[in-house]
């Protein structure tokens, strides 16, 4: 069962916190409602496959981690920034599970051309998932489900609680972290189904290429990723070096 998703509204928007000037019918006041309804970001500098940002003449640091092509495509409406970001802090730690009705919408738009079999959720760690009281991620794949006609089935499970990624700063580390740490779901059967896998925000992308091995382990014959937002500049701020320079810079102001 979903938890109600759209409480009343209350004095305070739902993205920001502001306490004025909430938008009739809506937990949200009149910029973070303009930020949902614009269009997410340009697409002319993004990989088309993965939807991370291009500099001219590199190749996708993204793509570049998954030279198996596990995941064949990218969807996301939004970057992790202003009022998504605002949503989605409030969906994983604040207990705010409007905020995934919020998002839900854009995300089955932006989904449109995935053609897809199923849903599969990310799933979370048993201990996380009793300390938030539900995985964010299963209600986003739940509502986008109901919007665009399609099942959603909790194919893999966390076999293993890992640290939080957004404490990892480098991408071998991110890796690490996840390694070993999904696995089919007792009785799961997606051979021959595509799949699209439903996360809230990609960062680095190791989860989602965590997800996307396992699923095609069993069998899976496509396995596309849908998102509610990227982080932005996830090639440039998980490296090695950069981490070692901030170790080597907050050293220096130490007594």
């Amino acid at each position: 069962m979903l938890p109600h998703l759209l409480s009343p509204v209350g004095a305070h928007c739902a993205a920001c916190g502001q306490t004025s000037d909430i938008v009739d019918g809506l937990p949200l006041c009149p910029d973070c409602l303009a930020q949902l309804l614009r269009a997410g970001y340009r697409t002319e500098a993004l990989c088309p496959r993965c939807l991370s940002v291009l500099r001219a003449g590199q190749a996708c640091p993204v793509c570049r981690r998954d030279p198996e092509r596990l995941i064949t495509r990218t969807f996301s409406p939004y970057r992790y920034r202003g009022a998504v970001r605002g949503l989605i802090l409030r969906l994983k730690f604040s207990g705010d599970t409007q905020a995934a009705a919020l998002l839900a919408p854009r995300m089955a738009e932006a989904a449109e051309e995935a053609g897809a079999d199923v849903l599969v959720p990310v799933p979370l760690g048993r201990r996380r998932q009793l300390e938030r009281g539900y995985n964010q991620s299963f209600l986003l794949a739940m509502l986008v489900g109901r919007l665009r006609g399609l099942p959603v089935r909790e194919c893999l499970v966390r076999v293993r609680n890992t640290r939080r990624q957004s404490g990892i700063h480098t991408i071998q580390e991110r890796q690490r972290n996840l390694a070993g740490a999904f696995a089919p779901a007792p009785g799961a059967d997606i051979r021959g189904q595509r799949v699209l896998l439903v996360d809230d925000v990609r960062t680095s992308g190791a989860t989602a290429l965590a997800c996307a091995r396992v699923l095609r382990e069993q069998g899976a014959a496509d396995v596309q990723l849908l998102c509610a937002a990227i982080a932005p500049g996830a090639g440039r701020y998980f490296t090695p070096t950069k981490q070692k320079k901030k170790r080597c810079r907050k050293s220096s102001v130490m007594p």
